[in-house]
């Protein structure tokens, strides 16, 4: 721990040592229940985001002091204790994060109940020696109840009869014969990465939607959509894409995979299944959840349920536009219109400007419409490389459970200013356009707290544009701008202009949006859970994001939520928080 810090140090033993006698030192000051000599090993302005590890929850306390008490008293209760260096994953190294150069190291733990993972932020002190400044513990296997993958993967597939095969054991679990322990709403992304984490650690499952085959949802949306994550961040738990695959998958080559996912992880759906809501009986712990499976109705009764009808939204929002009910063309919401050559010629108006306006514009565009776009707030414009610098550690030589570890480390603060300092980065890159688009009467947007694109998805959802082609079409004048200020009402032709004049249209396509899982709550559970459950997404007054991936408010209620990334690194969080409830860990 005395020994000297410099930032010229280049050899992975020397880190190793550092990072080791720090361990060490933690590790004797937390089983000593001395909270001053844990404080003292952290910075003044340091901060510990714990995930479950010290409490069933997700928690972050701020300053030595605050860590050093929380350590060893509820991190001490948990029985966290063993802090080591992780073989499995690469040794301590100079990173720079959120401004700060730090040793940055990753080390397992125990606890009371498993094991973990954290990341310590080491900096050097003056005088010789390191500190932490950031420190982040995550509970990642419950000791009794593991995820059956890699060396504790079964050897073979057994029935209840010596006669009966994986065909005859998948047929049992879709008749839902015995009630599901858990009952998954939404068969997503969301859905299917919380159904596989919870099917590898033996949990009775069933997931259920309305569409009618695996991968719809994504199969009807517009036609020339692409996803805009790399392939390399979208990993789903337990396999990898083809490597063969294009980097950007078109949404059909994505549908398709999502089929395949559920059908090789053996996960039970029930297909065009409409869940009608559910009550939950606290004297039994137990929800009466009513579904309509073609048209017959059942009755489940699970231990909990788990609310997947969307990565961050769900059902389609429809704004009240004004006059807009007495437009005698054709209306429809972004997620319904399919460009065809009947376009050819027509006008068509786009309402919104976030990702969906655009590549919605830039569609109707090559299929010969003429196209203006109405903006009715500011939106942030990133192009696609730029975007993508934001999944930085993806392109670094890691696993992707590695990844998951150290994407989780920021506590709110450090994860704004790295936002902002990546939005920083991108509005120099991107001047030129950005100035461009302000010129073409396109208004830009920093993003929240001036974090770029990935600030305003946490913080609302949306807000943003992934350039993939349209910037350059409004840039020139293909697609035309008209701000919504300009706008008076919507009448029969189109809109009617506060100057007189008349925006004629043949069709108005509203890229406005979903509604958050706060109007499903409301509808499937009804206000008083509704209520209890309170705002969906966006970070809260404790630096989390709300409702998601954790306790709701409403027992046996949970809410997976996320883009890809998000799914699949708190899936598992989610999935150990059932485990332990159902198993009578907690």
């Amino acid at each position: 721990m005395n020994k000297s810090v410099h930032n010229d140090i280049a050899t992975a033993q020397e880190l190793h040592e550092i990072a080791e006698g720090w361990l060490a030192a933690l590790d004797t000051a937390v089983a000593a229940r001395d909270a001053a000599q844990v404080a003292d090993l952290f910075t003044k302005d340091a901060y510990w985001r714990d995930l479950l590890a010290a409490q069933w929850n997700f928690h972050t306390a701020k300053g030595n002091a605050a860590i050093g008490e929380l350590l060893t008293t509820d991190g001490a209760e948990s029985g966290i204790r063993n802090f080591r260096l992780d073989p499995r994953y690469s040794g301590p190294s100079w990173q720079a994060r959120a401004g700060r150069n730090v040793i940055e190291v990753i080390f397992a733990f125990d606890t009371t109940v498993g094991t973990g993972n954290g990341v310590a932020r080491l900096e050097k002190v003056d005088g010789g020696g390191v500190k932490a400044w950031g420190f982040m513990t995550s509970l990642q296997e419950l000791e009794g109840y593991p995820e059956f993958i890699d060396d504790a993967r079964p050897e073979r597939v057994h029935g209840e009869t010596a006669n009966e095969n994986w065909v005859d054991i998948r047929t049992k679990e879709e008749a839902a014969e015995t009630d599901p322990e858990v009952l998954i709403v939404g068969a997503g992304q969301c859905g299917l990465m919380i159904a596989a984490r919870l099917k590898a650690m033996g949990v009775r499952i069933l997931m259920v939607d309305r569409i009618a085959r695996m991968g719809d949802n994504w199969r009807h949306r517009y036609h020339t959509l692409q996803l805009h994550n790399e392939l390399c961040t979208i990993d789903f738990p337990y396999t990898s894409f083809p490597r063969n695959w294009p980097v950007y998958l078109p949404k059909d080559m994505y549908a398709a995979w999502m089929e395949f996912y559920a059908e090789a992880m053996s996960i039970p759906v029930w297909t065009s299944t409409q869940f009608e809501g559910a009550e939950y009986d606290d004297s039994t712990g137990t929800w009466t959840a009513r579904l309509n499976r073609d048209g017959e109705a059942r009755t489940l009764r699970p231990k909990h349920v788990v609310l997947a009808t969307g990565g961050v939204s769900g059902r389609k929002h429809y704004p009240d536009l004004p006059g807009l009910s007495s437009y005698k063309g054709t209306v429809a919401h972004s997620a319904d219109v399919r460009p065809t050559p009947e376009f050819n010629g027509k006008k068509v108006l786009v309402v919104g400007t976030s990702t969906s306006g655009h590549d919605i514009a830039l569609e109707l565009l090559n299929n010969g419409s003429d196209v203006t776009m109405i903006q009715r707030s500011p939106t942030n414009v990133v192009n696609i490389d730029q975007a993508n610098m934001v999944y930085a550690l993806y392109k670094e030589n890691r696993s992707i459970d590695e990844v998951d570890v150290v994407s989780v480390a920021n506590d709110y603060d450090a994860a704004i200013r790295g936002y902002q300092d990546f939005g920083k980065r991108v509005r120099e890159l991107e001047a030129d356009q950005l100035q461009a688009l302000e010129k073409a009467g396109f208004r830009t947007d920093p993003g929240y707290m001036g974090g770029g694109h990935f600030a305003n998805y946490l913080h609302r959802g949306g807000g943003y544009y992934i350039n993939v082609g349209a910037t350059a079409k409004i840039i020139d004048g293909s697609i035309k701008i008209r701000q919504a200020s300009d706008i008076e009402t919507y009448g029969p032709d189109g809109a009617q202009l506060k100057d007189g004049s008349t925006l004629h249209a043949d069709a108005i396509v509203l890229a406005t949006g979903y509604l958050n899982q706060e109007a499903d709550v409301r509808e499937y559970f009804g206000d008083a859970v509704a209520d209890k459950v309170g705002q969906i997404w966006g970070w809260g007054e404790d630096g989390e994001m709300r409702g998601a991936w954790r306790p709701t408010g409403q027992e046996g209620l949970w809410l997976q939520l996320g883009g890809i990334p998000q799914s699949r690194t708190f899936s598992k969080f989610l999935a150990l928080q059932i485990v332990a409830r159902l198993r009578g860990l907690i």
